[in-house]
């Protein structure tokens, strides 16, 4: 039997590749649940325990891991895991004075085998690298820095004096670094919100204006519930569309996020003209919280403390539009949201006069219906879509990553053992204010580019005294459900020692064996042939990797 590892339409793979059984098991961490309904992948996860070794594993369904980096700073929990295997994360090494929870400062690039590439600490006195960033294709890094503006600073803009009940406030900036060598950087491009402000408090400056005539612009004294903090925005999350050249970014305490043209120069980026939309560095679309550029009410707010926004990427269900973690922060219940953005024939997002950019409601929501306390984070958390159509959604603040199917039906939940101190034994509970948080899990298919030629053998869980009988591993598939591939051959099969291999159209490839519970063999093997006398009787599975593809051959011996 043969199986392509790139052809969309087959949903399950064998053994190490991890089909997992319809499994409701009794265990009260790690994999809870799991059922043939799940995407069949590897999930990225860091608890984030302050007390405990920084860690970032990589499971399978069952909840075992195989891979983990470690650091010596602490892990923040925002990870991504780059098409070649090697691991961006982020870290605490906060080296500001700046009061924003979740001052990161700190991004490290390892290798798969957890030797670090790249490390870099963007963070000083008046500024800090916080909360999230992105890998981009061409190599680059986006991410949010806060920098201190002092009080004076502040009131030349046009704030209000009173709503500065800590004496100063922070703009938020997006940067554009390269990195250079294994600890250096060089910005490339940046974007000031500082550039993009409007106020009616203060005529005598030169940004006064009518709020409601400039959507574009953000008010620099909408302080919605008395938020006169110096981290009045709190940018949360970032996400860039290579597509349409546009970064997006997320403001959990005004709960509103915002879109803006990356196609611009920094000097472009700084004013209202230039770039692809020919808006500069304006604001193209925001949605969540009308009020703040005067064109709705408290009834027209529709988030409340959102998490995670970004674009749902090209190929999957609801391409496109935007996917968001509503943490329900004032309502209290969470819900994951998809906002379908108005865009005209030119992709422009559009908006008339005097009405707020829609929709005016969701395109797609979930909650918990019969209880919607029961699904609650008032922090982080996550939810992305995944190839198979599935969510799989992070509830941060209850160490909890679960996966819902389109029926809404939870398929998979993985309860993460960490606590603030000590990593807890299957039959314990992990909740309360001591349980370790985990920002985002992402969910990584098992025919992934950067898991070809690696080995994904299974080394243990990360609870203690696992029960692995509560989650099996077995192969579905039969020969009918997938047309042979046309590149290799394998004879005779099966065999008693000695099976061949064709290679049709000549290319360049490896070979690797692995057992049919996923254990990787060590054994001398040859491109044209395999020598089996020396294993017992059974299946094994033969992973062929080309230079673009793979595919996996099983194999009998007899």
């Amino acid at each position: 039997m043969e199986i392509k590892l790139y052809d969309y339409k087959i949903l399950f793979i064998i053994c190490f590749l991890l089909i997992t059984s319809t499994a409701h098991s009794q265990n009260t961490l790690g994999a809870t649940l799991n059922t043939d309904n799940s995407f069949i992948g590897y999930t990225l996860l860091s608890p984030n325990s302050p007390l405990l070794p920084s860690k970032t594993f990589l499971i399978n369904n069952c909840g075992e891991i195989v891979n983990e980096w470690s650091s010596n700073y602490k892990a923040w929990g925002v990870d991504y895991i780059t098409n070649n295997g090697d691991l961006y994360s982020a870290h605490v090494d906060n080296k500001s004075t700046l009061n924003i929870r979740g001052n990161t400062g700190r991004i490290e690039k390892k290798d798969w085998n957890n030797n670090l590439i790249w490390g870099y600490t963007f963070s000083d006195t008046d500024f800090s690298f916080h909360h999230d960033y992105l890998p981009l294709p061409n190599g680059n890094i986006i991410l949010v820095v806060a920098y201190r503006k002092t009080e004076q600073e502040a009131i030349a803009i046009g704030r209000d004096p009173s709503t500065l009940d800590e004496g100063e406030l922070y703009d938020e900036r997006i940067i554009e670094i390269k990195p250079i060598g294994n600890d250096d950087i060089e910005i490339v491009w940046e974007w000031r919100l500082w550039d993009h402000l409007i106020q009616d408090f203060d005529s005598s400056k030169s940004n006064f204006g009518t709020i409601s005539d400039h959507p574009e612009l953000l008010d620099v004294n909408f302080t919605g519930n008395s938020n006169s903090d110096a981290d009045w925005l709190h940018i949360s999350s970032i996400d860039y569309n290579n597509q349409l050249d546009q970064i997006l970014f997320s403001s959990p305490r005004l709960s509103e996020f915002y879109v803006i043209d990356h196609s611009t120069t920094t000097a472009e980026a700084a004013t209202s003209s230039g770039g692809n939309s020919g808006k500069g560095g304006d604001i193209l679309y925001r949605w969540g919280n009308p009020q703040i550029y005067d064109r709705g009410g408290n009834d027209d707010q529709k988030l409340y403390g959102q998490h995670t926004v970004h674009w749902i990427p090209t190929g999957l269900q609801d391409e496109g539009k935007f996917m968001l973690f509503n943490n329900g922060s004032g309502r209290d219940f969470s819900s994951v949201d998809i906002i379908n953005p108005p865009v005209d024939q030119n992709g422009n997002y559009t908006i008339t006069n005097a009405t707020p950019f829609l929709p005016s409601e969701p395109d797609w929501s979930y909650s918990n219906e019969s209880n919607p306390i029961d699904f609650f984070s008032p922090l982080i958390s996550s939810a992305y879509r995944l190839e198979n159509g599935n969510i799989l959604i992070t509830e941060g603040t209850k160490s909890k990553i679960f996966e819902i199917n389109a029926q809404k039906e939870i398929v998979w939940e993985y309860i993460s053992p960490y606590r603030n101190d000590v990593i807890l034994s299957q039959g314990d509970t992990n909740t309360g204010a001591a349980a370790s948080w985990i920002f985002r899990g992402k969910r990584y298919s098992y025919d992934y580019s950067a898991f070809i030629g690696k080995d994904l053998t299974p080394t243990g869980y990360i609870e203690q005294n696992p029960v692995p009988a509560n989650c099996t591993l077995f192969n579905t598939l039969s020969v009918e459900e997938f047309d042979l591939d046309t590149s290799f051959a394998i004879y005779p099969n099966p065999s008693n020692d000695i099976i061949n291999i064709t290679n049709r159209k000549s290319l360049d490839y490896e070979v690797e064996l692995f057992s049919f519970n996923g254990q990787k063999i060590t054994l001398k093997l040859d491109k044209n042939s395999l020598d089996l006398s020396t294993l017992t009787s059974g299946i094994y599975l033969l992973r062929i990797n080309t230079e673009n593809d793979s595919l996996i051959k099983k194999v009998v011996k007899r």
